[in-house]
């Protein structure tokens, strides 16, 4: 094989010739290059494919993250409603609670007028305060609270006396010649009927007593009601 080319030094046309050696040694150079470079290609498009099938996982597994944070987030919001509604109805329950107690507590203190009508009233001498309530015939004496009937006893003034515990540390003491309409032992609230007066009981003697001492009843005593 001839190869002609231009000597520049000497201004003329040169041949060169190739054997069959060469020649074959530039074939295989070059089919070793192609068959290096068809395995780069290979390689190169083989970790591409890799890359990409793991790149798709990752945004596969990035798309269901994004849908579990959404869910939990929805969740989060879920629960915060029911624990700000919860906390609501037990706020509520507390304050009809205490509502109820102070309501209760009101009830137990003895502040009521103990008869169902209008009474002279004056109040008594003696060591342990008294006072002293007249009201009209077919009038009734009645607990100034919510409480237990401890006692009924003879008096040595009036013919009965009655004492109600309103079970906060204070007693009412009722003393009056009428006919007793309550029994030891009987729960009894505000209001609630002791004595029905007649002609010659329409005197009321009244007491209340606080940690077993006697205490002034005008102190409680509401002589509007």
């Amino acid at each position: 094989m001839l190869m002609l080319f231009m000597d520049s030094r000497e201004g003329r046309i040169r041949q060169m010739g190739f054997g069959p050696t060469l020649i074959e040694s530039v074939i295989v150079t070059g089919l070793a290059v192609v068959a290096v470079l068809a395995v780069i290609c290979y390689r190169s498009n083989r970790k591409i494919e890799i890359l990409t099938a793991q790149t798709s996982r990752q945004q596969e597994e990035i798309e269901e993250l994004t849908t579990e944070k959404a869910d939990l987030i929805s969740l989060r919001e879920e629960l915060m409603n029911k624990v700000t509604i919860l906390s609501d109805t037990i706020n509520q329950k507390v304050e009809e609670e205490e509502a109820l107690e102070q309501e209760r507590a009101q009830a137990h203190m003895p502040v009521g007028f103990p008869m169902s009508s209008s009474a002279s009233l004056e109040e008594a001498g003696g060591e342990d305060p008294m006072v002293r309530l007249d009201g009209s015939e077919g009038s009734s004496v009645i607990a100034a609270a919510d409480g237990k009937i401890i006692s009924i006893t003879t008096d040595s003034g009036y013919l009965h006396c009655i004492r109600i515990d309103h079970e906060n540390g204070y007693n009412s003491i009722y003393r009056n010649d009428g006919d007793v309409m309550v029994k030891e032992g009987d729960e009894v609230v505000r209001g609630a009927i002791l004595y029905v007066t007649g002609e010659d009981s329409t005197e009321l003697g009244y007491q209340i007593m606080y940690e077993d001492k006697y205490i002034d009843p005008m102190d409680l005593i509401n002589i509007d009601g």
